[in-house]
């Protein structure tokens, strides 16, 4: 049983290692950026409060959501037209369009938002403790399994 409760663990372990490398190269590579959402501007899909991946780059095309900077600050809504370098975009929860932006304005893409990402970013220090915790418990497992066998022979 113990060596089933190990083996969890460690593949726990190795997953959460995994999601954590992979989050640590994009970040530290500048591709991508993360945002808490202030408005209701996008509701029904993405909510005050939610965290939203964005992924740097400039290959926008209709019914994308970007995120795009306007007046010192940054907008997340969808893409209703590309004309050129303009785009023209719209909340989801708005009635009117926006003005168009320069393509030289978009930050990036949204490719995740809410769910998982609101629990990791708000636990990601809870989540971290929690997987040392785990992997150091079954060291102690380990320790615990020699000194059993050691006792045996």
């Amino acid at each position: 049983m113990i060596k089933i409760i190990k083996k969890i663990i460690d593949i726990i372990f190795i997953i959460a290692l995994i999601v954590l490398s992979v989050y640590a190269v994009l970040r530290f590579t500048n591709k991508v950026e993360i945002f808490e959402v202030q408005t209701g501007s996008m509701e029904d899909n993405i909510h005050v409060g939610d965290y939203i991946l964005i992924y740097k780059t400039k290959n926008i095309k209709k019914d994308d959501v970007i995120t795009f900077t306007k007046n010192n600050g940054f907008v997340t809504h969808r893409v209703v037209e590309i004309e050129g370098n303009k785009i023209t975009t719209k909340g989801d929860a708005n009635n009117t369009l926006d003005e168009s932006i320069d393509i030289d304005d978009v930050k990036g893409k949204v490719v995740l938002s809410g769910g998982i990402l609101n629990i990791v970013i708000k636990f990601k220090y809870a989540i971290i403790s929690f997987v040392l915790a785990v992997y150091l418990f079954t060291v102690y497992l380990d320790k615990k399994e020699e000194e059993n066998k050691e006792n045996e022979e």
